[in-house]
């Protein structure tokens, strides 16, 4: 109030004070900003070189051996031979018999690909974040059948009144597991999708951990294993 009891009007701003304090505060704005996207561009980048030495280092390092087993199939393989014996052929032709061994194993096949067919050349980088690997066909590395868990069954001859006949067909039977075994091993990788799939995932395991400590955010991998592609990425996970 003023000496006369009369209320004093109130202060006012002009215009063009306000006008100033926009103007300042979006340009702190502004500067902080760019301060930001320098900081962000000025940032250290991965280049591929480097990302090829460290997914090919970390490859061959992690490997306990040259061979890099990425999966196995259970099985069972069964074998069956047979002995006939038949008095004078083509004077009397008298039967004696057939005596038969049937043997049935359980057993793992073990799969993967030797590291030494990676090379560096096989390793690059797509854009910013997406490194693009090709592997090898995976193949057999070992067959293990658990002799244990053997089931053998005979039959003898009529006539076959000798040990020795079916202890020698049961003998060749369980000589034939191991290639049978095999056999059914190399089948499946040919015929099946799966070994190529659980040997991007095995590799996608063993790189994830190096590719995050060494500051990509979101790598994703791309395996190309033959005419399979298999995107891989934290997304996914």
């Amino acid at each position: 109030m003023d000496e006369h009891g009369a209320p004093q009007p109130k202060p006012r701003f002009s215009a063009p004070v306000m006008h100033i304090g926009v103007i300042v505060a979006t340009g702190v704005l502004m500067l902080i900003g760019a301060v930001g996207v320098f900081l962000f561009s000025s940032r250290p980048r991965i280049t591929e070189t480097e990302i090829r030495d460290t997914v090919y280092s970390t490859i061959q390092r992690e490997t306990a051996s040259s061979f890099f087993i990425t999966g196995a199939i259970e099985v069972t393989s069964t074998t069956r031979v047979q002995n006939t014996r038949t008095l004078l052929p083509g004077v009397v032709g008298i039967d004696l018999g057939t005596t038969t061994a049937t043997v049935r194993v359980p057993g793992r096949v073990s799969y993967g690909f030797d590291v030494r067919s990676l090379t560096p050349g096989m390793i690059r980088l797509i854009g910013t974040d997406t490194i693009e690997v090709t592997v090898p066909e995976p193949v057999l590395y070992s067959v293990e059948p658990d002799l244990e868990q053997m089931e053998v069954e005979t039959e003898r001859g009529w006539l076959r009144l000798s040990q020795r006949t079916v202890d020698d067909v049961r003998g060749r039977a369980i000589g034939l597991v191991q290639s049978t075994m095999r056999s059914q091993g190399e089948a499946h990788l040919a015929g099946s999708a799966q070994p190529r799939i659980n040997t991007a995932h095995a590799l996608y395991d063993m790189l994830r951990p190096v590719l995050l400590a060494m500051g990509m955010e979101n790598p994703q991998i791309r395996f190309r294993i033959g005419s399979l592609q298999l995107q891989r990425g934290l997304r996914d996970d």
